[in-house]
């Protein structure tokens, strides 16, 4: 784990090959922060809440016309016997 170095030069590359890495994770760092604002929005949770109400209405119209339907047909057999 311990690396020995030979030179200066080598510590200083070391260096900034660790600056970049540091600076690299800061700016994932920002990103995913963002990234988790957004998605704690008031406007994402309300895009959730449409979603859900209006995949909410489309069930229970898609249940009503197959009610209706099945009367209808139960009408018909009805009406044919």
């Amino acid at each position: 784990m311990n690396k020995r170095y030979s030179s200066f030069e080598e510590i200083d590359q070391q260096l900034k090959i660790l600056e970049l890495q540091r600076k690299l994770d800061w700016e994932h760092i920002k990103l995913n922060t963002q990234a988790v604002k957004q998605t704690l929005s008031p406007t994402h949770f309300s895009k959730k809440i449409e979603n859900v109400f209006i995949q909410a209405i489309i069930g229970f119209a898609l249940k009503k016309l197959v009610k209706m339907r099945s009367r209808r047909k139960h009408r018909e057999i009805a009406s044919a016997a």
